[in-house]
């Protein structure tokens, strides 16, 4: 300090026995000195990235879950890093995202997976390690919340909110298929909709855990999420996947390390 004070010949801060405090000259230039400093740092930055392997561009697909969860996080503190890379972010379809990634249309996708499913061999996993089972949520005070489990054939007589989304279709066209329709009164794809309705006590829905967390509704008891039965007493395991003719490897790869942390 006492060095930076004799090199702009002013005097920056008072020292006492009470201690150090800004002069009124100080008050003016320390948001400069902050600024100079963090552009130093964002330069510094902007080099080291640019000497290591991490080029290119990214272009990345994921399924909504994902990208209300982790991406928002991971993008940010990847950019602050290798802020020269270009990545463009958007949501679709898990079956689309598969098709993505097998036509080597995009360099990762993002999507839930069963324990056991595999993929063609065009296409390469990589593990979040994170995973996700499903809840039925209810308003709050509703009968259902009673229950410790809940079963699809108990919740044929609710309203019900759906999550439109394919995934969903397909459970739910199996169990419909062998037992009657649900009573859909809501349609939405997006999960703030979609939870807000049922907060507004006018349905139930599935959704996954994930989604659920640290959710408002949730925290203040205005929803109670339940274990629910067939066919969705499983888990989802998240999962980045990627062309085997990939390019940018490790530019890639360092994308997927941001996601797991």
């Amino acid at each position: 300090i006492a060095n930076l004070e004799s090199e702009l010949g002013y005097k920056i801060f008072n020292r006492s026995r009470k201690g150090t405090l800004p002069t009124e000259v100080g008050k003016r230039l320390i948001p400069l000195i902050i600024d100079i400093l963090e552009a130093q740092t964002s330069l510094l930055s902007e080099v080291e990235a640019l000497h290591s392997n991490i080029k290119g561009s990214l272009k990345i697909a994921t399924i909504p879950t994902l990208f209300n969860k982790i991406v928002p996080k991971a993008l940010s503190n990847f950019k602050k890093d290798y802020a020269h890379i270009d990545v463009e972010v958007f949501e679709s379809d898990r079956q689309e995202i598969i098709k993505m990634i097998e036509n080597n249309e995009i360099d990762i996708g993002l999507i839930g997976k069963t324990e056991n499913e595999t993929f063609s061999h065009h296409i390469v996993p990589h593990s979040l390690n994170l995973s996700t089972d499903f809840k039925l949520i209810v308003p709050k005070k509703s009968k259902l919340s009673l229950k410790s489990m809940v079963e699809m054939e108990s919740i044929k007589q609710f309203p019900f909110v759906l999550y439109d989304r394919n995934f969903y279709h397909n459970n739910f066209k199996a169990f419909e298929d062998e037992n009657g329709p649900l009573k859909i009164v809501f349609r939405t794809n997006n999960p703030s909709v979609l939870i807000k309705t049922v907060s507004e006590g006018l349905g139930v829905s599935i959704v996954s855990s994930l989604m659920l967390e640290d959710d408002p509704f949730i925290l203040n008891g205005l929803i109670e999420m339940l274990p629910i039965g067939s066919p969705f007493d499983y888990y989802i395991y998240f999962t980045a996947l990627t062309n085997v003719d990939r390019v940018n490897e490790q530019t890639i790869r360092t994308f997927i390390e941001y996601l797991k942390n």
